[in-house]
């Protein structure tokens, strides 16, 4: 049976203290039929929370103390009363009701401290290693999908954790856990760490579609642009959330879109995360999910829903604006699909470095992603039509685009780099960006370009010899062309002048003289490489020059 598209999503965010009553007077009829008037598809209603209370009545979790009925009950007859679709939210890997009862399920992010990894509040982060997958997120799942007619389960917190190093960790790596890169097994170790979480996210999907092979299955962020690697055989559906921006939505999308799976973006009308109560304008919300659903998404609208299991009034005006503009245009946004034109690598090697080396820091993880962020966001504000591809998706695709860009990506695999070759002597264009640190110089797409590096200029900008010279905010390299490479473009030497010949008078010093390359292209087969021996999609995105 085909799955009903959910266009447009409320995710009534729902997590509330134990000294709250919760649900007095809640009618699942009427919380629907408002809903449906306000052009909801579906709505995520919260089986469990990071408190790690249920609001149902379960005989598995941790029903909420204080719960005046079975919310998700009601909610459940409410909208099949009304057409309403109906996903069940799960908090995964924070649970403070679970650590609570079983502190040795606890995550131990150091040797000696328990800590989540990012600000949880007042949440206390689980052990993807503990029992509790066996003794009570699956034993629940199953509870929820066989006891209430849902038609999907929507699971979050995934991996935005620090290393755990309680003892069952311990003596399931064998060995002790490594403080950081410099230690030997440290590659070793994140691989293994990893894995661990991919089994989790197995064990799980798996028992869910063996219960009931009709309800799908999403992991908030896993597989995204966190970690853009293809996702696994069983899982059927993307999702993220938070940041209300079109422009981010439009860059998340467009990962999913190359992807070829359903996905939902998720952002929510307060103007800082899920932290106040101030309201983004729907205008901006608009935009946002403008953005989603013109690539092939979904679009939730995150609220925060109060003890009695109401939303502000200004929460369903904000859904009638923006779901009612969406579901008017709804013909031509359902079973969408990107055509291929421009693809831009993004690899899950570069994300994560040579040796997997800021497992999982998302500060590190963030530097990585400026230069595909910086091409995306040019391509954006120029009315560009482009998909992001991961590396896997690009070796088995490449030749379906007529230009693939390769924005400052280091430590890309033999297999990608092989694929980039085939790709241009068949007939592509190939653009390659280098990135400014000596470091990250790759051997093999210079002599793909067909130029010989010879080291970086000294000066953190410099400029584009174009008619009037761009500046460009980092260092170029140095490169000398081969015979069959033609110089498009010269880099220019800022005059000397001041210290370090950086400064001149209120800024930089003027352009002067030639140094070589900025720009080149060279025929390849059927093909051409174009080589811009600068960061310059590092540099848009900090200063959209």
């Amino acid at each position: 049976m085909a799955r009903k598209t959910f266009l447009c999503k409320s995710h009534p965010d729902f997590h509330i203290p134990e000294d709250v009553d919760v649900g007095e007077g809640f009618d699942g009829d009427a919380y629907a039929r408002r809903l449906k008037a306000c052009g909801v598809d579906a709505v995520a209603f919260f089986a469990k929370c990071h408190y790690g209370h249920s609001y149902y009545d379960t005989k598995v979790g941790y029903r909420h103390p204080r719960l005046k009925k079975d919310m998700l009950a009601e909610l459940v007859a409410g909208c099949r009363r009304h057409d309403v679709g109906i996903v069940a939210y799960y908090s995964v890997f924070l649970d403070t009701a679970a650590i609570r009862q079983h502190p040795d399920w606890a995550l131990q992010a150091t040797s000696h401290a328990t800590d989540a990894g990012f600000d949880s509040g007042n949440f206390l982060p689980v052990c993807v290693n503990s029992p509790y997958a066996e003794q009570l997120l699956i034993p629940q799942s199953l509870e929820v999908v066989t006891q209430y007619d849902v038609d999907e389960m929507f699971y979050d917190t995934m991996t935005g954790f620090k290393p755990c190093f309680c003892p069952r960790c311990r003596e399931s790596f064998g060995q002790a856990i490594p403080e950081g890169p410099d230690d030997p097994h440290w590659l070793e170790y994140v691989r293994w760490y990893a894995e661990q979480f991919d089994g989790f996210f197995a064990r799980v999907a798996r028992e869910i579609h063996q219960a009931k092979p009709d309800v799908a299955v999403t992991f908030n962020w896993e597989w995204g642009i966190r970690k853009p690697r293809p996702a696994p055989e069983h899982i059927k559906r993307l999702a993220a959330d938070l940041i209300p921006t079109g422009t981010m939505a439009s860059m998340q999308t467009r990962y999913f879109a190359g992807t070829g799976l359903p996905y939902d973006y998720m952002t929510g009308r307060f103007l800082h995360g899920l932290g106040d109560w101030n309201s983004n304008t729907p205008e901006s919300i608009l935009y946002t999910a403008s953005a989603t659903v013109a690539n092939g998404g979904g679009f939730y609208i995150i609220d925060r829903q109060l003890p009695d299991g109401s939303l502000e009034e200004r929460a369903y005006a904000m859904m009638d604006t923006v779901f009612g503009f969406l579901q008017e245009r709804r013909p031509w946004l359902v079973d969408t699909a990107h055509v291929p034109q421009i693809g831009v690598l993004y690899a899950y090697s570069h994300v994560m470095g040579s040796q997997m080396e800021f497992f999982p820091d998302p500060n590190a993880r963030k530097e990585r992603m400026k230069s595909w962020e910086g091409i995306t966001r040019l391509f954006m504000e120029h009315a560009r039509h482009f998909t992001v591809l991961n590396a896997e998706t690009l070796q088995q695709r490449a030749d379906e685009y007529g230009l693939i860009v390769v924005p400052e990506q280091e430590y890309l695999d033999e297999a990608t780099k092989q694929a980039l070759a085939d790709y241009v002597q068949a007939g592509g264009t190939l653009l390659l960006t280098q990135t400014g640190e000596p470091k990250a110089v790759d051997a093999d797409l210079l002599a793909l370009a067909g130029v010989e590096y010879q080291g970086h200029g000294e000066l953190p900008y410099g400029y584009i010899g174009t008619e009037p010279p761009i500046v460009m905010r980092g260092r170029f390299a140095r490169v000398t062309p081969g015979p069959d490479v033609q110089t498009l473009v010269n880099a220019l030497e800022p005059m000397h002048a001041g210290a370090g010949g950086q400064k001149f008078g209120h800024g930089f010093a003027p352009p002067a003289e030639p140094t070589g390359p900025a720009i080149t292209v060279r025929t390849v087969g059927e093909g051409q490489v174009i080589y811009i021996a600068a960061p310059i999609c590092t540099s848009y995105l900090d200063h959209q020059n």
